[in-house]
């Protein structure tokens, strides 16, 4: 027999996981303000929004992963999943 209960959830030490899952709320939404204060940036810049699609590309992918991380956050504290 092993002492583990299957009830309780596997502890992974800190580290493991993408960089975002450690992420509450408000580092949702400081992603989500990043991506599109860079957004901003490049259509208002000087140049043509064209030579930067790759970084346009990047910053959509901030701000949808700052809604994933936001959403979930205050869902999970909504229904009392999350202390804090």
């Amino acid at each position: 027999m092993t002492s583990e209960r299957p009830d309780q959830p596997s502890q992974q030490p800190t580290g493991y996981g993408p960089w975002w899952s450690e992420l509450n709320a408000v580092g949702g939404i400081v992603l989500i303000l990043l991506g599109i204060g860079t957004a901003v940036f490049l259509f208002l810049g000087p140049w043509k929004p064209q030579e930067h699609l790759g970084v346009l590309h990047g910053a959509a992918k901030i701000v949808a992963i700052g809604l994933v991380v936001a959403g979930t956050a205050l869902m999970a504290r909504r229904r009392g999943g999350v202390d804090g």
